[in-house]
C-alpha cells in the first residue's frame, strides 16, 4: 500500500496528535503512538522476542478440546451470530501501552470489562464478554529472523485462557505479523484454537511488504491471504466440531485488504470486519459506513478510551444499522 502514516492522517480528518517519525530499529524508552481514524492502530511494541516459542510448528489437527469435550460457546449455543454481541478489552500482556486489556492481571481488569460489557447488551442480543490478546506483536526492529515481529509466550496466552474460562468469556488471539504472513502465525496458534473458546483476528495494518517496517507506514493484506487463514480456520472448526468460531478482520481504510470482493464467506466462521481507528465521532461512523457497503460480513467498531473525541455512548451505536456485532475497547 503506498499510503503512508502521514498521508492517512491527513485524508481523515482531525488527529489527536500529528504522526511522529518513523520508529528506531533499536527499543525506544516508549512507544511510538497512533495517529487517528483512517490512521494507523496500536503502536509496534519493541519488546524483545520471547525464548519460549507461541506453540510447536505442526500443522497437524492439534490438542484435543477442553476437559469434558465442551462444544458450545462460554454462555451456550453453538452460533455466535447473529445473536451475541461480543464485547472486548484489547492489548498485550506486558502493560497498558497496547490497550486497556494490559492495564493488569486479566482478573483484576474483568470487573471492569464485565461492567462495560453489561452497558452494551440489547433485547435478543446478549453480550459475550472477551479479552482480545496480541499474540503476535508487530515490532519496530527485524529480530532474529528479520520478520518485524515477536510472538508472546504460551504462559501468557495460557493464563488469559485460564481467567476468561473462570468468568465464561471469549479469548480471541490477535496477530500482527509483520512481515511474516497471516497463516503461519495462525497455525502456530492452533494448539489454542481447536478450544470452542479461543477465536483468531488477523490485523492487515502490521501485515508489511518486504522492505516496510511497522510504524513507518500502513500495511495491507490481499484477499486471497485473508481466504486461506479462513479456509484453514474453517476446516479446523469443522473438524473439531466446534461452535461457529469469530474470525476478525481489522479494517480502517480500503486499501488494507486488497479484492475485498473476492474475500470468501466460510460456513463455520463468524467473520467481522472491525473499523479500528480513532478520532472524532463523525469521521468514525464514515469509516463504519465505508464497511457497511459490503453487506455480506457483519461489522465491529473499536473504542477508544483515550484517544477518541466524544466515545460514543450505547444508545447511539445500537441505534446503527447495522448494529455492530462486535465492540472493542482500547
Amino acid at each position: 500500500m503506498a499510503a503512508t502514516v502521514a498521508a492517512a492522517v491527513a485524508g481523515c480528518g482531525a488527529s489527536i496528535e500529528p504522526p511522529r517519525a518513523a520508529p528506531p530499529t533499536s527499543p525506544p524508552t516508549s512507544p511510538p503512538t497512533r495517529p487517528t481514524t483512517g490512521a494507523v492502530t496500536s503502536p509496534p511494541p519493541t519488546t524483545p522476542p520471547p525464548t519460549t516459542p507461541i506453540a510447536s510448528t505442526s500443522t497437524g489437527t492439534g490438542t484435543p478440546g477442553p476437559p469434558g469435550g465442551a462444544s458450545t460457546l462460554p454462555r451456550g449455543d453453538r452460533r455466535l451470530l447473529p445473536k451475541w454481541r461480543v464485547v472486548a478489552y484489547y492489548g498485550g500482556p506486558n502493560g497498558p501501552a497496547l490497550g486497556v486489556l494490559g492495564s493488569g492481571p486479566p482478573d483484576a481488569v474483568w470487573p471492569r470489562l464485565a461492567k462495560e460489557a453489561a452497558r452494551w447488551s440489547s433485547a435478543g442480543h446478549p453480550v459475550l464478554p472477551a479479552y482480545e490478546l496480541i499474540a503476535v506483536v508487530a515490532s519496530a526492529g527485524p529480530g532474529t529472523d528479520g520478520k518485524y515481529r515477536y510472538r508472546i509466550r504460551g504462559e501468557d496466552i495460557q493464563r488469559y485462557l485460564t481467567s476468561a474460562r473462570r468468568h465464561k468469556a471469549l479469548l480471541v488471539l490477535d496477530i500482527q505479523p509483520g512481515r511474516a504472513d497471516f497463516l503461519t502465525e495462525a497455525k502456530l496458534l492452533e494448539r489454542w484454537l481447536v478450544y470452542p473458546d479461543v477465536a483468531l483476528a488477523i490485523d492487515p495494518e502490521w501485515r508489511m511488504g518486504p522492505g516496510d517496517v511497522p510504524g513507518q507506514r500502513i500495511g495491507s493484506v490481499e484477499a486471497s491471504e485473508v481466504n486461506a487463514v479462513s479456509g484453514w480456520l474453517d476446516k479446523l472448526t469443522s473438524a473439531h466440531k466446534l461452535p461457529q468460531k469469530l474470525l476478525l478482520v481489522h479494517q480502517f481504510t480500503t486499501g488494507m485488504v486488497h479484492g475485498k470482493p473476492s474475500v470468501t464467506t466460510r460456513p463455520d466462521l463468524a467473520m467481522v470486519f472491525n473499523m479500528d481507528g480513532f478520532g472524532q465521532q463523525a469521521a468514525k461512523l464514515a469509516k463504519y459506513r465505508m464497511l457497511a457497503a459490503d453487506r455480506r460480513f457483519p461489522l465491529g467498531l473499536k473504542l477508544f478510551y483515550r484517544q477518541d473525541i466524544g466515545l460514543f455512548r450505547p444508545p447511539q451505536l445500537l441505534a446503527l444499522h447495522p448494529v455492530p456485532s462486535m465492540l472493542e475497547f482500547q
